[in-house]
């Protein structure tokens, strides 16, 4: 059975949703082991809060400041980068 080939057009519309896929603005920004202190540096960034989204251990909060929205949403990983030790880090993203 032969494969069907991908037009021209199809190949420019994946690529262009790599690329927009790919753009430094989705990658995070800043990395902390306190809710706490990722809330205090959002408040001296000047954002404020917006929304709660919450379904069993998944935790997520928007801020924004202007036009810029961010989100705050919390993931099991590594504390840091020396130990193995793991536990709740929360991820600062834009949106």
């Amino acid at each position: 059975m032969a494969k069907a080939k991908i037009s021209n057009e199809q190949k420019a519309l994946n690529r262009n949703h790599y690329e927009d896929i790919s753009n430094p603005k989705h990658r995070i920004v800043v990395k902390f082991n306190d809710l706490d202190k990722a809330k205090r540096y959002l408040r001296t960034e000047g954002f404020r809060y917006q929304q709660s989204y919450s379904y069993k251990e998944d935790r997520c909060m928007l801020y924004r400041k202007g036009k810029l929205w961010l989100k705050l949403a919390s993931t099991f990983d590594y504390l840091n980068d020396s130990t193995t030790e793991m536990g709740t880090v929360w991820n600062i993203q834009t949106l």
